[in-house]
């Protein structure tokens, strides 16, 4: 955390002009996905691509640069809230499945917000929901074996269930009188025991659109014994929801 403060504060201190367009989307990203704050820097990235007019910014750096904002939810009016972002966008036709991917969480936080910043043209806004639903997970072995425990305490999960907006649950029960959404997050989902920028951005959707969600990290998992243990941990995490979409696990 350290080196990643240092290098913003001397990016932002020496200025961007030098940064080639893949350098500032690329800056941007990695900052996003680590789930490292840097607003500041995310601010002069911004202004930076502005005044430029996102010109020889090609499909993956609109995508990654959209994706990174959104997912460190920093809001840049003067990048998304003219014509000029959706414009570039329309014109490039080079988007590629994860870009489009991308571009459809950088939608969905656009409604998480309320804003009011140009929205993508109709046809590009369907090609990035489409490629986003098309994304097809393989259950872990991580995530039958919490399925299995939600079946012995008689949740009847439904797997791989799609929400409105796209997203892939892992599992969905029904308890307490609402639905729940179970995500069950192996290593990859973290860095050490941070979650990362795509993690964080999942559940905080998944959130404003209304769910309880239990996350499952791998570490408190694999350390339950058996199967009894297993059962108790998800049983106290349900019923730990209370009135909130808060969950065992989640302050990780």
């Amino acid at each position: 955390p350290a080196l990643l403060d240092a290098i913003a504060e001397a990016a932002v201190r020496r200025g961007l002009r030098e940064f080639k367009p893949q350098e500032l989307s690329n800056t941007a990203w990695g900052y996003a996905t680590a789930g490292h704050a840097a607003p500041a820097l995310l601010d002069a990235i911004a202004e930076e691509a502005v005044r430029r007019g996102l010109r020889d910014f090609n499909s993956q750096g609109l995508a990654n640069t959209a994706w990174a904002f959104a997912a460190a939810d920093r809001p840049a009016p003067a990048l998304f809230g003219g014509d000029a972002f959706v414009q570039r966008c329309e014109a490039e036709r080079g988007f590629g499945p994860e870009e489009l991917r991308q571009l459809h969480q950088w939608q969905l936080w656009q409604e998480e917000r309320g804003a009011a910043w140009p929205p993508l043209p109709p046809a590009l806004a369907q090609r990035c929901r489409d490629a986003f639903c098309q994304e097809e997970g393989a259950p872990s072995r991580l995530q039958r074996d919490v399925a299995a425990s939600l079946r012995a305490l008689g949740l009847a999960p439904r797997e791989e269930e799609r929400t409105p907006q796209g997203y892939s649950l892992d599992a969905v029960v029904s308890h307490g009188g609402r639905e729940v959404a179970v995500e069950v997050d192996g290593p990859w989902h973290f860095l050490g025991r941070t979650p990362t920028g795509a993690t964080a951005l999942k559940r905080r959707q998944l959130r404003a659109a209304g769910w309880a969600l239990l996350p499952v990290p791998y570490w408190e998992w694999d350390a339950l014994g058996s199967k009894a243990a297993k059962q108790a941990y998800l049983r106290a995490a349900l019923e730990g929801l209370g009135g909130t979409d808060g969950a065992a696990g989640d302050s990780a």
